[in-house]
This record gives structure tokens, C-alpha cells and sequence, in this order.
């Protein structure tokens, strides 16, 4: 198993439907990227995995997207500064080999929280970003211990209860930095959560797919109609090269070049 050179990429955001009412919605995006493999984690002889996760958060709250004003059938492209992920995913070493196995794969992905601003204070809206990055760090730190030589993945469940408890986390945080005047000054319209979900892609799963890469793709239809789209790819890491020199003797100046 190889080293590979990962990057992730939330592309666009392509609105169906708004569901602001009169006037275009206002989306912004969260993300946080993560994760598990040889740089900060192993399988000790217990074949039980060690370590903790890789965890890059980023910035962006309210307007982090460039169209505050979107329409039906209009595509927001996401910057790079939120949707982009280039890391290395290096195998997972075994502490003790197995037979002829020394190391298993790792795991990369994303966890996307799509948004529409309405009358939340931008202050609020900060803290539940902050909320976001301290429970997904928590999660992956208490899921890590979890996985083993037999259980490499997290599996479905597993992932909608991390997403669950990341949900109620970032709700109580923004919750509790919006007083009542506020809430009564916006007329109860407070931002509304569109959706989120966790992306992430196998070791052996991304170097199956090849040059070509993996496509992300994931619809929301909640206030309006949304699809968040994207792709991962994944390389070997280049071989070093030298440099070779050849001279050539005793052939007549006048000769063809060789």
C-alpha cells in the first residue's frame, strides 16, 4: 500500500429551489476536514487503533459564499479557502505485523453543514462554528478507540451519531449566545440549517478509482432545494528522480548529433 496525494474539493453549490419566499437566499457553508492515517495514529498489538485524527478546520460564517442574493437555477462556486483539502494519507502502520500485513489504510473526508442566513447575529453564528470544530473533534477523538484491525471504518450509524451530537452542539452554542430582544428583533427568523453530511473516502477506495477520482454529490431539499457537488482524487506520491549524464567519446565533431 502507497502513500497518496489527496485533494478534496467541494466545487459548486447548485440551487433547484430557494425557500426564502420573495427575494433570493442567502447559503453559507461550514467545513471541517479530517483524517486517520499514519501521520498521528497506529495499530498496536492489540490490533486496536491508536492515536488520534487530523483535524483542519476552516474559516467562513455568514457570507462566506460569493452570491448572497441566489436564484433558482443558479450555480455558487465554493472558494478554496472553505471547499479545498490537499494532504497526504499515509498507511497506518501495525505495531506488531501480521503474517505478511504491516500496515492498513486510512480514511480522509469532509463534514459539510450547509446554511441560509436570516436574522441571527453574526456573533452567534461564529460560536456555533466554533461549537462545530470542538465536537467534531471530540467525536473523532472518542471514535478512533472504537476501530480496530476487524472494524477499520466508521460504519452508518456510527457516523449519524457523530453528526447528531456535532448537530446538537452547534445548535446549543448558537442558542445560548442569542438573547431574547434579538430573537424577538428578527421576528423568530432565525438562520436555518439546510443540512450537513460526512464525506469520506477509504484508502483503498481512492486508489481504486484512479486519476478519475470520486464525485461528491449530496441534495438537500430543505428550505428550497440544494445539491452540494464536488470530487476527490487521489495520486501515488511522486518518486524522486536525479539527473543522468552521458558523454559520449570518440565520435568525429563533424558526426550527426546522437
Amino acid at each position: 500500500m502507497n502513500a497518496i496525494d489527496v485533494r478534496l474539493k467541494l466545487n459548486t453549490l447548485y440551487c433547484f429551489k430557494e425557500g426564502d419566499g420573495i427575494g433570493g437566499a442567502e447559503p453559507y457553508l461550514w467545513t471541517g476536514f479530517l483524517k486517520i492515517d499514519g501521520d498521528t495514529a497506529r495499530v498496536s498489538p492489540a490490533l486496536a487503533l491508536t492515536g488520534i485524527a487530523t483535524l483542519r478546520s476552516t474559516p467562513g460564517n455568514q457570507g462566506d459564499l460569493p452570491n448572497h442574493d441566489v436564484d433558482p437555477g443558479e450555480n455558487v462556486p465554493i472558494p478554496a479557502v472553505i471547499g479545498e483539502f490537499r494532504t497526504r494519507l499515509k498507511p497506518i502502520p501495525l505495531e506488531q505485523p501480521v503474517g505478511s500485513v504491516e500496515e492498513v489504510g486510512g480514511v480522509v473526508g469532509v463534514i459539510a453543514v450547509l446554511m441560509e442566513e436570516d436574522n441571527i447575529p453574526n456573533s452567534a453564528i461564529a460560536k456555533g462554528h466554533a461549537a462545530l470544530d470542538k465536537a467534531v473533534r471530540e467525536s473523532l477523538d472518542a471514535l478512533v478507540p472504537t476501530l480496530n484491525f476487524a472494524h477499520q471504518e466508521p460504519t452508518d450509524a456510527e457516523i449519524e451519531q457523530m453528526k447528531a451530537r456535532i448537530g446538537a452542539a452547534v445548535t446549543k452554542a448558537v442558542k445560548d449566545d442569542v438573547s431574547v430582544w434579538e430573537w424577538l428583533g428578527g421576528f423568530g427568523n432565525m438562520d436555518d440549517r439546510i443540512g450537513s453530511e460526512v464525506f469520506r473516502f477509504a484508502h483503498k477506495e481512492l486508489e481504486r478509482a484512479g486519476a478519475g477520482g470520486l464525485e461528491i454529490r449530496k441534495r438537500f431539499k430543505n428550505q428550497g432545494d440544494w445539491e452540494l457537488q464536488g470530487r476527490v482524487t487521489a495520486s501515488p506520491v511522486s518518486t524522486a528522480v536525479g539527473r543522468l549524464q552521458v558523454t559520449l567519446g570518440g565520435i568525429p565533431a563533424a558526426a550527426a548529433a546522437v
